[in-house]
């Protein structure tokens, strides 16, 4: 990376937390990490028959998530402890949620009513039926990971349609509100950074979605002091920055690493996926804000960019040194990173090869939970 750029990150990364803007401001409707541009754009593409994008296209449209004769599950309670253990409606709201979204997307993407009506089904009958929340220890991270994707197809579909009657798009947004926002804010300091990252974005979705700027600036408040405890940068010092609130030694949030890299994330040496998760909600949540007029991609820019080039250089290449991880790392981060990439190499024109390496040979990605058909949605034309 250029001098140049290295220098601006640096400064951008030490500036001080931006303020909360003046409120009330209009929000951006659609404006759950994807706006009206970028849905046009995605249209021009599969119009022009773009080859990454038809291909990523086929992919979901073969997927079961697509199915029109995909059958919801909604449960009144969902109780999830560690590991689905109990698992009493868990992975049937996770795949409601997610299925959701993907007819909401095909919805955008294709203009076909009936993708239309089988999100709205979907989301109308957990909306008439999850009365209890979330239980059992696992309920935050749950309440977090359906939260992400129940407001984006929300989104899509109040705000692209005119199939959603209003009254059940304004139900929809109270229930979030009371069956998911309360059991998001019990997640207490110390659970895995990723939970964290999940809490944040959904509570910022939910803020967009019910027009709740206090719980947008809570959330933009919170991403931008818990991205630099979950990513490493030697301006840190010889130590992570530690978690507020939590007494948890750092070797054993950090997994047992103490020898630090710039861009290692906290939870590199639990595995891959976990990264996955913590630093796609990170980049999902700054998508959204940088609809809204936000800056956190900016204030987070050495993080994320060293972070992306960190894991998929060791992924890429294979080659796993003795000092990290005690010489081995697990599973795999597949299926996310596009959404960064977009921004960092060709919004902001930073040099990421190591990661532009690795998504040609990912695309098109599906992915999982909160990072979702991000091939789709947000890939990128790759350097080479």
């Amino acid at each position: 990376m250029p001098l140049p750029v290295l220098l601006l990150l640096a400064l951008l990364a030490l500036s001080p937390p931006a303020p909360a803007r003046a409120q009330p401001f209009p929000f951006v409707h659609p404006g759950i990490l994807l706006d009206t541009p970028a849905i046009h754009a995605t249209r021009a593409d599969l119009a022009r028959q773009e080859p990454v994008k038809t291909a990523a296209l086929a992919a979901m449209r073969a997927h079961r998530l697509a199915s029109l004769e995909h059958i919801a599950q909604p449960h009144a309670a969902v109780i999830c402890g560690p590991f689905d253990k109990p698992s009493i409606g868990c992975r049937q709201e996770r795949d409601d949620a997610k299925a959701a979204y993907t007819h909401a997307l095909l919805w955008a993407y294709l203009q076909e009513p009936a993708h239309a009506d089988k999100a709205i089904a979907i989301m109308d009958q957990w909306a008439g039926t999850l009365v209890d929340g979330h239980q059992d220890s696992n309920a935050p991270l749950q309440a977090a990971w359906a939260a992400q994707l129940w407001t984006r197809a929300a989104e899509l579909m109040r705000h692209t349609s005119d199939r959603w009657p209003a009254d059940h798009a304004r139900h929809f947004g109270q229930w979030l509100l009371t069956q998911y926002l309360p059991d998001i804010e019990r997640m207490g300091p110390c659970p895995g950074g990723n939970w964290f990252a999940s809490g944040i974005e959904a509570r910022m979705n939910i803020g967009v979605y019910t027009d709740r700027h206090d719980l947008y600036e809570q959330a933009r408040a919170q991403w931008q002091q818990r991205l630099p405890t979950y990513v490493y940068l030697s301006a840190d010092g010889a130590t992570p920055q530690p978690r507020p609130g939590c007494g948890t030694p750092l070797d054993r949030l950090w997994f047992g690493q103490t020898v630090m890299a710039d861009g290692l994330a906290e939870e590199t040496c639990r595995d891959l996926e976990h990264t996955a998760y913590g630093l796609a909600g990170y980049l999902n949540a700054a998508e959204t804000d940088r609809i809204q007029g936000g800056n956190l991609f900016a204030l987070g820019a050495e993080r994320l960019t060293r972070a992306m080039e960190f894991h998929t250089r060791l992924m890429r290449d294979g080659q796993v040194p003795d000092w990290l991880c005690r010489g081995k790392l697990v599973s795999s981060m597949a299926g996310t990173l596009e959404l960064g990439y977009q921004h960092y190499a060709v919004r902001a024109k930073t040099s990421l090869p190591a990661t532009a390496a690795w998504l040609g040979g990912q695309r098109p990605s599906r992915g999982d939970f909160h990072f979702l058909w991000e091939t789709l949605t947000h890939g990128a034309p790759l350097a080479q």
